[in-house]
């Protein structure tokens, strides 16, 4: 068995779609809470340590969106006291606490996908969708590195030139300026060359073959139907009223039923994959 880094990115990146998505558009607190709880978890299988920071952090996100909301959203039939003549509501309260919630889980699992997604993996699962995009985003990357080098080029020989002063704020402002038009006469020549070296290699000419760097495996087949099924089972009880709650003009909460603790589980066991997947990758 093997952790979420070992698994291919086309599943890796299913099952944290699947996850995200009912956390996301649920606006459940049964589910958000379970996606912040299972997303702390995981980060901390991956950075071998507990986050308390990040934890606290995200929960601070949290606790500041219950106390906001009901300021400016004065929705709902439960008033709990009135300040400047407008209604603090107990219903925009709870909405504000799960939407800082389920904010704080996306934000926690995104780090974790962040963590686990590297740009290999990236440019893999990109050109499986599109060969193209995934050539312009490569470039796009390697770019970055190579136009911060070039500026240090350009500021440290214009420097070394008197060409550059950095008496007050607007001789750094011009200095600036300076680097920055090199910088793009330097980025249309070396775009230039590039397209003519692609073009006498033939690029675009015949049949695009590529070189997998990450195999499907039956593992990976499993992931992502496990993940998509019980997806879709979570769906299908949102729509059928099983774990759906209404927060406006009075807060609705759904009856306990085996079908809500069925979908719950379900979740749950999703969610809770991740790092489980983790933990017996670093035992084994």
């Amino acid at each position: 068995m093997r952790g979420l880094r070992g698994r291919h990115p086309g599943a890796v990146c299913v099952y944290f779609l699947c996850v995200l998505l009912p956390v996301f558009f649920g606006m459940n607190p049964v589910t958000a809470g379970l996606g912040l709880l299972s997303g702390f978890f995981l980060l901390a299988r991956l950075l071998r340590r507990l986050p308390w920071k990040e934890g606290l952090g995200y929960l601070g996100i949290a606790a500041f969106s219950g106390i906001v909301n009901p300021l400016f959203n004065h929705n709902g039939q439960t008033p709990l006291f009135f300040l400047n003549r407008n209604p603090v509501t107990l219903e925009a309260l709870l909405y504000g606490l799960v939407m800082g919630l389920l904010i704080a889980a996306v934000l926690l699992w995104s780090r974790c996908f962040m963590l686990v997604m590297d740009t290999d993996r990236l440019l893999t699962v990109t050109g499986l969708l599109s060969p193209k995009f995934s050539l312009m985003l490569s470039m796009a990357l390697r770019f970055i590195p190579l136009f911060r080098r070039q500026a240090e080029k350009v500021r440290e020989a214009r420097k070394g030139l008197g060409l550059i002063r950095e008496d007050n704020g607007i001789d750094r402002m011009k200095g600036a300026v300076r680097v920055f038009d090199g910088l793009v006469t330097w980025g249309l020549e070396n775009g230039i060359t590039m397209a003519d070296s692609m073009a006498a290699r033939g690029y675009g000419t015949g049949k695009r073959t590529r070189y997998p760097l990450f195999s499907w495996e039956r593992g990976d087949s499993l992931l992502a139907a496990c993940s998509l099924g019980i997806l879709a089972a979570v769906l299908a009880a949102k729509l059928l009223g099983w774990i759906g709650y209404e927060w406006y003009p009075r807060l609705i909460v759904p009856e306990v039923s085996l079908q809500s603790i069925g979908a719950y589980g379900l979740f749950g066991l999703l969610c809770f994959a991740g790092p489980a997947l983790e933990a017996a990758e670093k035992h084994r």
